[in-house]
């Protein structure tokens, strides 16, 4: 499975960007998906206005949020174009990451990977549309982000 990381027109590029994907193969690893497994997972840095309208669109939510997953596991989606399915696409927002990086008292560096781990936990199944299901989807992400504490300890990706 690869890993890519594309930006909206509007949007810096990630500091040390080969760091962030791999960081995120290890998450991928320690979750027990297949790396094997042909295909591309792909991340997407959208801007507020974009993710916005991203929101508005596809979840019929009203303003801006931090992450939203597509799963596209379909063995007969293929992009035009494109050697190997779209396994996935999650869209994070970095502008969200570092807002509420400084209301929860972390560095927007470990709250936007907290994002792509959210959306991965969710293409596992995980949800958090309820308060039962929230609090395992926090605990999930807990034991993730705990376990790759070390290796996101002073990273900067901004």
């Amino acid at each position: 499975m690869k890993i890519r990381l594309q930006r909206g027109a509007s949007v810096a590029p990630l500091k040390n960007r080969p760091l962030f994907k791999r960081i995120l193969q290890e998450v991928l690893q320690g979750m027990g998906f297949a790396l094997a497994e042909p295909g591309i997972l792909q991340f997407i840095l959208l801007s507020e206005k974009e993710m916005t309208a991203l929101n508005a669109l596809h979840l019929g939510h009203q303003g801006v949020t931090d992450v939203i997953t597509y799963d596209l596991r379909n063995p007969d989606l293929q992009f035009p174009g494109e050697d190997e399915p779209v396994l996935a696409e999650i869209y994070l927002c970095p502008a969200v990451a570092v807002k509420n990086a400084e209301l929860y008292g972390q560095s927007p560096s470990r709250e936007l990977f907290l994002y792509a781990v959210h959306g991965l936990l969710h293409l596992q199944g995980e949800d958090d549309c309820d308060d039962n299901a929230r609090v395992s989807m926090r605990a999930a992400e807990n034991r993730i982000m705990q376990a790759m504490e070390e290796r996101l300890h002073n990273v900067d990706f901004f």
